[in-house]
């Protein structure tokens, strides 16, 4: 749902609930971190790979997932990737939001395919847009004792602060390339995988970069198909997913 026709736009915000913004923080030079507040959250499930949309624009939304979700008090925290980028219609809602800004979540629902299955033991690869989602994975996966490992890239004035939000993981700092850094992580940690022994992967993040580490999880670590669950969140030359 990033871009529909205005009716569906408007039909989808009509369906979708209020949350309160209560605190906005820049943990790291490129990472914003925003809680939300709203009634409707305490009755709701949130999945690990749960995503809302925001309504950026007259057609457009973007869709972030949750980092950590509390029904209790009705919040959830979410982790945004600032990429610099001035045209980017989702940035500038986030960046114009403060304590007491109020903004409605259009949906709070898992990607089709891809959704935490509670395996005995899985992989988690993303770069700095999916930092939220690697931090709600490692919860639910240190909850139900799954062995999990998760690899990450992220620019290097990040990592400090990405290496504390998922101090288990690998940390690499990105390359120029997108999915660079994990690409060749991917090609000398064999031995690591293979003692993993993946049930589920979880590829997140750059589209391209998906492709790539899709095929060499599947020739190369001997990883079935159906066991890759993929979630592109952005892709070179276009503006949003």
């Amino acid at each position: 749902m990033a871009r529909v026709p205005k009716v569906l736009a408007e039909y989808a915000q009509r369906r979708g609930f209020a949350a309160e913004v209560t605190a906005v923080e820049r943990p790291s030079p490129s990472l914003l971190r925003i809680a939300f507040h709203s009634p409707s959250l305490r009755s709701r499930d949130v999945s690990p790979c749960d995503v809302t949309a925001f309504r950026v624009g007259e057609n457009d939304f973007r869709h972030y997932t949750p980092e950590s979700h509390d029904p209790d008090a009705g919040t959830v925290t979410v982790v945004v990737h600032d990429h610099g980028r001035t045209d980017a219609p989702g940035l500038s809602l986030i960046e114009s939001l403060a304590p007491g800004s109020e903004v409605v979540w259009c949906g709070l629902d898992s990607a089709r395919g891809f959704r935490w299955t509670s395996p005995s033991a899985a992989l988690a690869m993303g770069d700095a847009s999916t930092l939220g989602l690697m931090a709600a994975l490692t919860e639910q996966a240190n909850a139900e004792s799954t062995r999990l490992l998760v690899a990450v890239e992220t620019e290097p004035p990040d990592r400090e602060y990405v290496t504390g939000l998922l101090p288990e993981a690998v940390v690499l700092p990105a390359a120029e390339e997108p999915g660079a850094a994990l690409d060749e992580w991917l090609g000398e940690a064999g031995e690591r995988i293979r003692s993993l022994a993946p049930r589920v992967a979880y590829l997140a993040g750059h589209g391209g970069s998906i492709q790539r580490q899709r095929q060499a999880l599947r020739t190369r670590h001997g990883l079935d198909r159906r066991a890759v669950r993929t979630q592109p969140y952005w892709a070179t030359g276009r503006t949003g997913l």
